[in-house]
């Protein structure tokens, strides 16, 4: 009964962990692994040699967003009138983080690159090298600091609004009512998201799936002929 008690809180610890810290991050590239998992399976090298190009392309573009982000955060410290002590905490932490964030989404291509198809097939199915779990999380990183860096940067602007002196009350709302309305918005679409995500969990439960259905293969001419990308039950 006890040991069911703590199983129970430990996963509970988790979910929260996923949902607030890590913004569903750590749960949403797990599961990318297992469907990762089941192309390999299914369809071979080839399904994990396109996932190894997907996931540069997505890593290029988190590089593009925290560069952006570590830029406008060290520019805006320079803002005038000077910046209250908080505003430039958060916004000093998100500059930090960025950069962080880029340092790790450079340096995970470069040690991933002498591994081989075969390895990498081994590494997201977690079986002889590391808890699928903890590279999941490391995985995705950079995404999770660049959410969290534009979380600080939002915050050092609420708080800028509200210490400026300068500003009166009616120009203040100006301000601070589409930065309200961005953060509701914020909230919603991670909750709609997580609403989704666990609905399209419940249906595919026990099912192995994969985003790509057949493989690319040649039509005499010398050319590939592109994968077809779903998402259903096998």
């Amino acid at each position: 009964m006890m040991f069911r008690l703590l199983s129970k809180l430990y996963l509970l610890c988790l979910q929260i962990l996923d949902n607030v810290l890590l913004f569903q991050m750590g749960h949403t590239y797990l599961a990318r692994f297992h469907e990762f998992a089941d192309a390999a399976e299914a369809d071979g090298l080839q399904a994990v040699n396109r996932w190894r190009v997907e996931q540069q392309a997505e890593w290029n573009r988190v590089s593009n967003t925290l560069a952006f982000l570590a830029t406008m955060s060290a520019a805006i410290l320079a803002i005038s009138p000077p910046a209250p002590p908080l505003a430039f905490s958060v916004w000093l932490g998100a500059a930090g983080l960025s950069v962080c964030g880029l340092f790790i989404v450079q340096y995970f291509p470069i040690q991933a690159f002498s591994i081989s198809d075969e390895d990498m097939a081994e590494l997201v199915k977690g079986c002889n090298y590391i808890n699928p779990t903890f590279l999941a999380i490391a995985v995705a990183s950079p995404v999770i600091f660049a959410l969290w860096s534009s979380i600080l940067f939002a915050v050092g602007i609420v708080d800028y609004i509200i210490e400026n002196t300068h500003g009166k009350p009616r120009f203040m709302l100006f301000s601070l009512v589409p930065v309200a309305i961005g953060f509701m918005a914020s909230a919603a679409v991670m909750v709609i998201a997580s609403i989704i995500g666990q609905r399209v969990k419940a249906r595919y439960k026990g099912k192995p799936r994969h985003r790509w259905h057949g493989l690319p293969h040649n039509d005499g001419n010398g050319s590939s002929l592109n994968l077809t990308r779903t998402s259903v039950g096998a």
